[in-house]
């Protein structure tokens, strides 16, 4: 059933696009702020309340809901399960992401190239050269990839019902606004989140990395994993995006230059810096990435039924 319920899913999220950010995303991030706002008191006990009180919000109306839906019928919970899974999952909107920039480099128009990547990230680029641009791009479809659907689908198969598709990314949206995206010298409260974070991230990474190897150059993938990941900016992100790089065989990373300042960044990879040509091939890899992670939901579901 579970294949099914992604699958409903997936084609759902192509037929009926969510416009802009998925709902539940900025459902997660208004939550956050919110309790941030009534429990901070700039210290990690206030954090710890703060993170446990989000998510016994959050999960336990999903517990709930999921034990009723599935004493109706297991069709019901399928559904319910589809509908998170439909507000959440970022797949499409990452490979699309990717095609709008590859063409628009591809067209000799850096500008809308580097437009389209603001307008993902969420913030201006360091640089608009195409070259940056292209490998900007690559290293946020495989960060996109990764947190959006490959960690999702993990926890999807781990906890049961919603509760993992509901947990990973509210932790992360914790993470990120209380830990990550504030001044180092406020980031006591934020500090339980995102050792939470970690702790729920650690797993998937790896799996999402030795997929990327399965379906793209193994042994480069493997070499840059294991001597390319720990130098990268953030080591936690340098083991999906070294895994990516060499499983692409293209080059990330590297200086950028950011007016006349050049911002050092590590290389990860292989052979050619990436360019346009690499983000379509980075389309095939995420796509051979989830038809192999399907696969899975399917083996799980064989086994299920036997």
């Amino acid at each position: 059933m579970i294949l099914v319920t992604l699958l409903a899913a997936l084609v759902a999220l192509y037929a009926y696009p969510p416009a802009g950010r998925q709902p539940l995303q900025a459902f997660y991030g208004r939550l956050c702020l919110s309790t941030a706002k009534r429990l901070n008191a700039g210290d990690r006990n206030s954090g710890i309340l703060a993170y446990a009180a989000l998510v016994a919000v959050v999960l336990v109306p999903v517990g709930l809901l999921s034990a009723l839906a599935a004493s109706i019928h297991g069709v019901v919970l399928a559904a319910l399960e589809a509908v998170v899974l439909y507000g959440t999952l970022r797949f499409l909107q990452t490979t699309s992401h990717l095609g709008a920039i590859e063409r628009s480099l591809r067209e000799g128009d850096p500008g809308a190239a580097s437009r389209r990547l603001s307008e993902w990230l969420g913030e201006a680029p360091p640089s608009d050269e195409p070259g940056a641009t292209a490998r900007l791009a690559a290293e946020q479809g495989l960060r996109d990839a990764h947190h959006g659907t490959f960690a999702i689908l993990f926890w999807y198969l781990v906890l049961p019902g919603p509760l993992g598709v509901v947990l990973y990314p509210l932790t992360q949206r914790a993470a990120r606004l209380w830990d990550v995206s504030v001044d180092p010298d406020e980031r006591e409260f934020g500090w339980f989140a995102g050792r939470a974070f970690e702790v729920l991230d650690w797993v998937p990474q790896r799996v999402t990395a030795f997929v990327f190897a399965i379906v793209g150059d193994f042994e480069d993938a493997l070499f840059c994993w294991r001597s390319q990941a720990a130098l990268w900016l953030l080591p936690q992100e340098g083991i999906v995006l070294a895994s990516g790089a060499g499983a692409l065989g293209v080059r990330l990373g590297e200086p950028i230059a950011r007016g006349e300042a050049l911002i050092d960044r590590p290389v990860l990879g292989t052979g050619q810096a990436a360019g346009e040509e690499a983000l379509a091939s980075l389309e095939g890899l995420l796509w051979r990435s989830l038809v192999l992670w399907l696969t899975a939901f399917l083996l799980v579901a064989a086994i299920s039924f036997s």
